[in-house]
């Protein structure tokens, strides 16, 4: 089970929420190219003697080194292209996506790493070494895919190993690179997610770097020793450090079960349990793989002889692969049958890989057209009937004190939501202390303790001690404040949203949630879906502990969440992956249907 298969899940799941890990597609009107190149701290220094490689479909490159952290390419001819930066003692930026139409100029700022970690230390030290970006296409240890969803190929996949040395002891080194293109509304969006793995001879991970680049690049950089994770998430220039428990049977998630198997001897009905260690999750997640049959495929029209292997892994829910692999392990096709649709990579050359990609609208595929009545704006009450196609409607949507669902059946039920009142009297006075505490700490994307946060929380307050009133004003001032509402790729921090005030659900929840916490107001992340215009579309809204949970909505300008918003994930804690809130999509995109009675 390679990487690629998450990163496809990834791309289903994670639009709907916000494409966890993405970055939006720069759609460049003109036939020059330029831009400015910074490294990824806060301030955004620009980053001198970059060499910049604009490459398209047909294999033609154009070529430039940049001065003052500033590049320039004319005569760009027009279609897609891929951009390629490199520095020595910096990480490459490979697979850059770039669309050129005819006329005019614009510009596409690039950011890469400076070697500022113990990670990008050991890469420079290998840099001569490693296969560069001249000759990335030619690389006899790589591989081009293919990503197919939908029946659409929405991207391609470059993977490649090598073996190399770490501190004295013989690794394989891994890395992968891909790139998808997809929609939200029309505005086109992109996910680019890099990884570099240093993998022991015992197939366990020693080091990783891994990076998505979304409203946010964020960066997570990891070292396992003595059966433990460190790890430091990067997010705007912002460093979280933590640590994960990790199980002796962990393994590389890339690399890690054709290798076992190879190594075993594979045959047909040989079966494993183990642990892969999960960058989505950043943690150790059970996996479970059986051989279940041999096949010969066409490659490029010879014959191969590849092993079918059945892989789950124990997350959402249980998600299963189905690949074909040679016995040298190289990996040919697999397919993800996740949330009713298919999902597909194949190995292929590189003009195919990178040429030919369209995109799906996973806004528009996502969304749910109820039945029945139509919801009524800003309703206080909501009753329905749902039912999922497969699975269990009890593990899908929340029970809380203002959401309840009567099961019928383990597939169906009537769900019965109302929205609270509140009486400001009864409201705790700021701050709110002992109670609900774990609610106002910082992670990754909430940085409650930041000066700056801190500041426009009192600004906007003004002196406020009663806690709903607090979470009114915070409300409205979020609401107002970001006046460009468009759908953004990735979950943007609640610090790069307050300084750029830009962002959908996901950057005004975790403002919100940023700007509470830091008055001492208990504050905690709610997806599900909204009824909005036509349909329920998959949504991010907080709540706050004022004495009593009461959600609000800043996106739609919602005091109180009307009872039109149907809770699918919560009442938990964010992680730093924030990976978790996809759970509700997962169990019921593409089975959810409505029928709405009241």
């Amino acid at each position: 089970m390679t990487s690629f298969s998450l990163v496809l899940m990834i791309a289903c799941v994670g639009i709907s929420v916000d494409l966890v890990l993405a970055q939006a597609v720069k759609i460049v009107d003109s036939e020059t190219v330029r831009g400015k190149i910074a490294d990824t701290t806060k301030t955004e220094n620009p980053i001198e003697g970059v060499f910049v490689k604009i490459v398209n479909a047909a294999n033609e490159e154009f070529t430039t080194t940049d001065t003052n952290g500033s590049y320039e390419n004319t005569g760009i001819p027009a279609g897609g292209h891929l951009i390629n930066i490199h520095k020595e003692g910096s990480d490459d930026r490979l697979g850059e996506p770039v669309t050129v139409v005819n006329g005019g100029d614009h510009t596409v700022p690039l950011k890469m790493t400076r070697p500022n970690s113990i990670f990008s230390l050991l890469q420079k030290q290998e840099n001569r070494k490693q296969h560069r970006i001249d000759n990335m296409s030619q690389d006899s240890h790589g591989h081009w895919y293919s990503l197919t969803l939908m029946n659409t190929k929405i991207g391609y996949m470059h993977t490649s190993a090598e073996t190399t040395e770490y501190q004295g002891e013989q690794m394989t080194r891994y890395k992968s690179n891909a790139v998808m293109n997809l929609k939200a509304l029309g505005n086109d969006l992109a996910l680019e997610i890099t990884s570099i793995e240093y993998i022991g001879t015992d197939l366990t991970l020693r080091h990783f770097l891994y990076t998505a680049n979304g409203s946010d690049l964020k960066q997570v950089e990891g070292r396992i020793v003595d059966g433990t994770a460190y790890i430091k998430t990067t997010l705007n220039g912002e460093t979280t450090a933590s640590e994960v428990s990790v199980s002796l049977d962990t393994i590389s998630q890339s690399i890690g079960v054709e290798s076992l198997l190879s190594q075993e001897g594979m045959k047909v009905g040989d079966k494993r349990t183990f642990h892969v260690f999960n960058y989505d999750l950043m943690k150790p997640v059970k996996a479970e793989i059986e051989v279940v049959g041999q096949e010969t495929l066409i490659y490029q029209s010879e014959e191969k002889q590849v092993y079918v292997l059945e892989a789950t892994l124990d997350m959402m829910g249980g998600t299963t692969f189905k690949q074909w692999i040679s016995p040298s392990r190289v990996s040919y096709r697999t397919e993800t049958l996740l949330m009713g649709v298919s999902q597909i990579s194949t190995k292929t050359d590189r003009e195919t890989a990178v040429g030919g990609i369209e995109a799906v609208d996973f806004i528009l595929k996502t969304r749910i057209l109820p039945t029945g009545k139509r919801p009524i704006p800003n309703a206080e009450n909501f009753i329905a009937d749902v039912k999922l196609s497969t699975g269990n409607i009890g593990q899908a949507i929340m029970s809380t004190p203002q959401q309840k669902l009567e099961l019928r059946t383990a597939q169906s039920g009537r769900l019965a939501i109302h929205t609270p009142t509140v009486t400001v009297e009864n409201c705790l006075e700021l701050p709110i202390q002992n109670t609900e505490s774990e609610f106002l700490v910082a992670s990754a994307y909430i940085q409650v303790d930041h000066p700056n946060i801190q500041v426009k929380t009192k600004t906007i307050l003004d002196g406020e001690v009663n806690s709903w009133r607090a979470a009114e004003k915070l409300c409205r001032w979020v609401h107002e404040s970001i006046t460009d509402k468009t759908i953004s790729a990735g979950f943007g921090s609640s610090l790069k949203t307050l300084t750029s005030l830009t962002g959908d659900c996901t950057e005004h929840t975790v403002l919100f949630i940023a700007l509470a916490r830091a008055v001492g107001i208990p504050s905690r992340i709610c997806s599900g879906i909204v009824f909005s215009k036509d349909a329920f579309y998959y949504h991010f809204w907080p709540e706050v502990y004022v004495g009593k949970w009461v959600q609000m909505d800043p996106t739609l300008g919602q005091i109180i969440a009307d009872a039109n918003h149907i809770q699918l994930w919560g009442s938990n804690l964010e992680s730093d992956t924030m990976m978790e809130f996809a759970e509700g999509v997962y169990r019921t995109f593409n089975q959810l249907e409505i029928v709405v009675i009241e």
